[in-house]
């Protein structure tokens, strides 16, 4: 099923469409809203990996053996098994007034190995900061070819940093405008409500 975590997680892809393309790998999700002057500047993923999808990664990447990754390793598993999500858009899809912008800049990426489960960490910036007390802000963390699904966290699916409490809420709802999957699923939305001080 798998061929190898070498490649990344865009080396499970089947292709868009094919056949049989249901999940085969799956992500526990925590994201970070990161303001600074009450203005977000990034979003901060924590993803936890299934068993064997993890274990391909720690296999190929854990060079030593030690249950855990150095610096090198680390790097390792960016390069090889991480990177190519580039071109999936980090599985990040942020809307702001309803249109899609697209995040390519990734700050401080980290690979842990975690009680044997496989965990990145990493900041996707913003192309400018935005105030979501003025703009209508929405994040869906998903595949749109739905091979790896990504589930939020249950107990803490959401954060924020750089701000003080309660200035802002969220809700997660489904996105029924962009439905994935042949049009038979419809993945979750984040979206914010900011006050203005």
């Amino acid at each position: 099923m798998i061929a190898g975590a070498g490649a990344g997680l865009a080396a499970l892809h089947v292709g868009p469409g094919a056949p049989g393309a249901h999940p085969h790998v799956w992500i526990t999700s925590v994201t970070t809203f990161v303001f600074e002057d009450r203005r977000l500047f990034g979003l901060r993923h924590r993803w936890e990996f299934d068993e064997i999808f993890g274990s391909f990664v720690i296999q190929e990447h854990d060079a030593d053996g030690n249950g855990a990754f150095d610096a090198a390793e680390t790097e390792s598993v960016k390069d090889k098994a991480f990177a190519s999500l580039r071109d999936y858009g980090y599985f990040t899809h942020l809307r702001i007034n309803g249109q899609l912008v697209p995040l390519t800049e990734i700050v401080g990426f980290e690979a842990e190995i975690e009680d044997g489960v496989l965990a990145y960490e990493f900041t996707l910036s913003l192309p400018e900061p935005v105030d979501p007390a003025a703009t209508p802000l929405a994040v869906g963390v998903y595949d749109e070819e739905y091979y790896v699904e990504v589930l939020l966290d249950q107990d803490d699916p959401v954060r924020f940093a750089g701000l003080p409490s309660g200035a802002c809420t969220f809700e997660i709802q489904e996105d029924a405008e962009n439905p994935i999957y042949f049009g038979m699923v419809y993945p979750l939305s984040i979206s914010l409500s900011c006050g203005t001080s």
